[in-house]
């Protein structure tokens, strides 16, 4: 590790790490913030998929392609 003699130097190390860390911690919070939004939509598509697509009897479709028949 490097030994900073000048006092302006610490301070100016110091004061860069100080000033990145926001942006860091931001970008950390941003892509947390994507993969959960990304999992609820997976999820509530997983629960209105039943809704979109309703379950179709394959029995009472032949029945009544019988009697138009």
């Amino acid at each position: 590790m490097k030994k900073y003699h000048n006092p302006t130097a610490l301070f100016s190390i110091l004061g860069l790490s100080l000033a990145t860390s926001p942006f860091i911690i931001t970008i950390l919070i941003l892509k947390l913030l994507g993969e959960w939004l990304k999992n609820c939509g997976e999820v509530s598509e997983e629960i209105f998929r039943a809704e979109q697509l309703p379950l179709l009897n394959i029995t009472q479709l032949e029945k009544v392609k019988e009697l138009d028949n």
